[in-house]
């Protein structure tokens, strides 16, 4: 599908100014939020630019009620004076590339009277994608732009307390039994309980020859389906698990089941007799106890639910609801220092050794070390991550080899885990360093494979080896930071500061999947990340407008934290029989607990965006009630003022290279033991919820964190465009009434302070109305996912290595070589900047230090004499003079400070 561009190509000016005089101009187009700006023609009359510019008609329709805007300015003492401009409307743009070049008559700017003109040529043309240029296969789909990403205020009504819809449910809880009747003579009854509500069943574990079994069982029944059925009496039977014979039953009318509320005392059980299918009293009696509740319920989280019959036997196992609490993670330093042996055929031969460190699946190794004797010094330190409870030994092996090639292990040995010094507190404890053993494999030997080899008859290591409990492993490195939980119990846990509660609600609007038969399903499930405790919501069968209203809670330790809700499809539900699935992810929502007002409930629709390489799509909303309660006020302080990272990361501070092999280390870990328990979480949902790939490049993130830089010093931007517009007198009245304002502050000099802090103050109460009514969300338009090339998508998405072409490859390599070559000028220049200043003392100009330490030598006799507010007011005046008593050439600050001497010259 071709794209529509608009094309400007600036070509000349000429009559900008009446007076004939030498500018520097430059012209800036804007349309519809984009922007372009040409060189600046150094002292010219009549600048030619010939450049050409293209801008994005991403709305076809709205071109007509758009504008393009053509300023020129000349550049002076780095402000920009506008000299005229000129406004284009969209409805006179013609899709021809052989439009003719016009001239358009500049207006507004310093000169009034000036009859300049503007030489333009606009054109429309249709552009074709890069997907039809060079078709990838991910580049099938147009981009999509979604029309409704704001999160939406609902207004639910709550009960008892609760954050989340309350469903009812009919509980029945099948306590025990007594007095039950033999089987026969000789045998005892195995009994079991089978509870029916219509088509609806559910059934208690065996007790193997018991006649006073019990059970403690409860099922909840979904009134949803009780209605539906349209059962008015439930029934428990009792029936015997050999010959599964009927022993007795009791029966129950709905309308006699009471209703239990939140807050009142449970439903004390109560005995039953039972009595035969003829409604005759039996043997035996049936203790139970029956109610009405909904998914507030303690007995819910333990309880069979009714809800599981709609799936398959296979898939029930897969849907309930689960809470994970994470491995506690331990940072494991490895320090190896030095080794010894006794080599036996070696002579004075060089020999390679190097040892080698396995912990589960991180392998590392120190460097080789090529001596002709067996004594090597290393002095190197391996760090990994390990998981409590410890699975994995440290497996530690030497290697050695005559000529380079593989090593041949000359000593090993395993050492566990829990044996290995903690260390929590800080870098204070001393570690002991300890020499170890090393087990010599049979035929342990290495050779050059010409006869000559290496046979070792004893050696050891020297270790120095702990865990330490103060390094967050698991969050402290990541972009979206967690709730903070040392590994070690014994580190102090910082002061509680409130309870974070979080009902999620349903959602709406999401797309089926299609399976691998064909079949268009979706079975989603959440999953909410916080701190050590991750949460799973149960598993909706075959629902795109699934409800959940399922509510948890976390305790909070550190308000500038994220909690993390991902919408995920069940792929278990439909290939557990197979072994072979992966649960699709829908999208998901982050919440900063620090944007939460203490007690207030925000219920809002958030939208799950998500990025494809076809571009942004929406994939529907996920509705959720959040509520943060403060436990104290004190607290609250205290964690403000307490360190942001454990005493470790301060002390003694990882490398970020290190960080980011850790925090991989830390999800593959995270990501196994969560696939082993039950119901399993797969590798791709966790990998989904940490953001595995956020560092991976990509051309928009960089666009992203551009323009963050460019938002943050906006208002520095701001003010000095501001000011340049005072000392330019465009407005004499402004730029007076700044000249008094200057004047007034050095007068009254003590009120400077004061005054700026209360100017603060009244701006944060005056931007209180218009504080964020929700909590913060995913922003397309910040993250540039509305305007972003596919190209620079299907390069983002691809795989690593790369899986595209070699033409594809060099087209983006020549692309990113480009940008970085800016970068990288940029760079140098910012350099070269502090270069000039750090030179004025070093003595590198020698005439240029002695002039610098002269003017220094005056200017301290100078101030010794002269009141610092005549200074001040010198500075002030002189800056804000008048255009007409500024020299059009630089001042003499300005050329010796380019003349200073600086690095650049003495690169390669």
């Amino acid at each position: 599908m071709a794209r529509l561009k608009l094309v400007v190509e600036v070509v000349s000016a000429n009559g900008l100014s009446d007076r004939q005089e030498l500018l520097n101009p430059c012209v800036q187009l804007r349309f519809a939020g984009q922007s372009f700006t040409t060189s600046i023609k150094r002292m010219v009359r009549c600048p030619v630019w010939s450049e050409m510019a293209t801008f994005d008609v991403l709305d076809k329709q709205r071109l007509p009620s758009l504008t393009l805007e053509a300023s020129v300015y000349n550049a002076i003492d780095d402000c920009q004076v506008l000299l005229g401009k000129v406004r284009l409307s969209g409805a006179s743009f013609s899709e021809s590339t052989g439009a003719v070049i016009k001239d358009y008559q500049l207006k507004g700017g310093i000169f009034k009277r000036s009859k300049g003109v503007l030489l333009l040529r606009v054109f429309l043309k249709n552009e074709a994608p890069v997907s039809q240029v060079i078709p990838p296969p991910v580049l099938q789909q147009p981009l999509q732009v979604p029309v409704d990403a704001v999160p939406k205020e609902i207004q639910p009504k709550f009960e008892d307390g609760m954050i989340v819809w309350r469903i009812p449910y009919l509980f029945v809880l099948v306590v025990k039994a007594r007095c039950l009747p033999d089987v026969d003579a000789d045998e005892k009854p195995d009994p079991y309980v089978e509870v029916n509500a219509g088509n609806l069943r559910g059934v208690t574990m065996f007790a193997h020859e018991e006649q006073n079994p019990v059970w403690n069982s409860t099922f909840a029944f979904s009134k949803r389906q009780l209605d539906s059925s349209q059962v008015t009496r439930i029934y428990a039977v009792i029936y015997d698990g050999v010959t599964y014979n009927f022993i007795g039953l009791v029966s129950l009318d709905l309308n006699d089941v009471p209703l239990h509320s939140r807050n009142d005392i449970p439903v004390v059980p109560q005995w039953h007799c039972l009595v035969d299918k003829s409604g005759r009293t039996t043997q035996g009696e049936l203790m139970l106890s029956v109610w009405w509740g909904s998914q507030a319920d303690e007995a819910f989280s333990e309880s069979w639910k009714s809800d599981w019959l709609e799936a398959s036997v296979t898939a029930r196992p897969h849907i309930v609801p689960k809470v994970y609490n994470l491995p506690r993670l331990w940072c494991l330093r490895v320090h190896i220092n030095e080794f010894k042996c006794i080599a036996l055929a070696s002579g004075n031969k060089f020999v390679e050794a190097w040892v080698q460190v396995v912990v589960g699946c991180q392998h590392k190794r120190t460097k080789i070390v090529k001596k002709p004797l067996a004594h090597y010094v290393w002095d190197e330190e391996l760090t990994f991550v390990a998981a409590e409870p410890f699975e994995d030994g440290l497996q530690i092996s030497v290697k050695a080899h005559l000529v380079p090639g593989l090593g041949e292990v000359i000593g090993r040995i395993v050492i566990p885990l829990e044996t290995i010094q903690r260390r929590v507190g800080g870098l204070s404890t001393e570690l002991e360093r300890q020499w170890l053993d090393l087990q010599i494999p049979p035929n342990a030997s290495a050779s050059n494979g010409g006869g000559d080899e290496l046979t070792v008859s004893s050696c050891r290591i020297n270790i120095t080896t702990c865990l330490d409990g103060g390094y967050d492993v698991q969050y402290g490195f990541g972009e979206y930071r967690n709730d903070l939980r040392l590994a070690a119990e014994e580190t102090s846990n910082p002061p509680l500061v409130g309870l974070f509660e979080v009902g999620i609600l349903g959602a709406k609007g999401l797309p089926p999947i299609r399976r691998g038969n064909g079949r268009l399903s979706l079975h989603p499930y959440c999953v909410a990340k916080y701190g050590q405790k991750w949460v799973r919501s149960r598993t909706i069968i075959n629902n795109c407008h699934p409800s959940f209203n399922e509510q948890y809670s976390w305790d909070v330790y550190d308000t500038a934290t994220i909690l993390t809700i991902g919408l995920f499809d069940n792929g278990q539900v439909e290939e557990s029989s197979s072994g072979k699935y992966k649960d699709a992810n829908i999208g998901k929502v982050r919440i900063r607990l620090s944007n939460l007002q203490p007690g207030r409930i925000y219920s809002h629709g958030y939208p799950l965006l998500i990025l494809h390489p076809s571009g942004v799509r929406k994939m529907g909303e996920l509705y959720l009630s959040l509520r943060f309660t403060a436990r104290s006020l004190v607290n609250t302080v205290r964690m403000y003022a307490s360190l942001n990272l454990p005493t470790m990361h301060n002390e003694d501070p990882l490398s970020l290279i290190l960080k980011d092999n850790l925090r991989l280390s830390a999800i593959q870990i995270v990501a196994s033991r969560l696939s082993q328990m039950d119901p399993p979480l797969c590798k791709e949902a966790v990998e989904y919820m940490f953001d595995a790939q956020s560092n991976f490049w990509s051309m928009r993130k960089s666009k992203v964190n551009l323009n963050r830089i460019m938002s943050v010093l906006s208002i520095f931007i701001t003010f000095w465009s501001w000011f340049s517009y005072v000392r330019s007198w465009q407005n004499p009245a402004i730029t007076l009434l700044a000249h008094a304002v200057f004047l007034l502050a050095l007068v009254f000099h003590q009120l400077i302070l004061p005054s700026m802090l209360l100017y603060i103050f009244f701006i944060t109460i005056w931007n209180y109305r218009h504080r964020p009514s929700y909590p913060s969300h995913a922003d397309i338009k910040v993250s540039l996912a509305d305007t972003v090339h596919p190209d620079e998508l299907d390069e983002e998405f691809d795989t690593f290595p790369t899986s595209r072409s070699i033409d594809f490859v060099r087209m983006r390599y020549d692309r990113l070589r480009s940008v970085a070559s800016r970068i990288q000028s940029v760079m140098g220049d910012v350099a070269s900047f502090g270069e000039r200043i750090t030179s004025l003392t070093t003595w590198r100009d020698p005439t240029a230090t002695a002039m610098f330490g002269l003017f220094t030598l005056a200017a301290a006799i100078m101030l010794c004499f002269t009141p610092w507010k005549v200074l001040v007011a010198i500075a002030g005046i002189y800056t804000m003079r008048h255009p007409k008593l500024r020299q059009k050439t630089p001042s003499f600050v300005g050329n010796f400070y380019w003349r200073l001497p600086h690095k650049a010259d003495n690169l390669l």
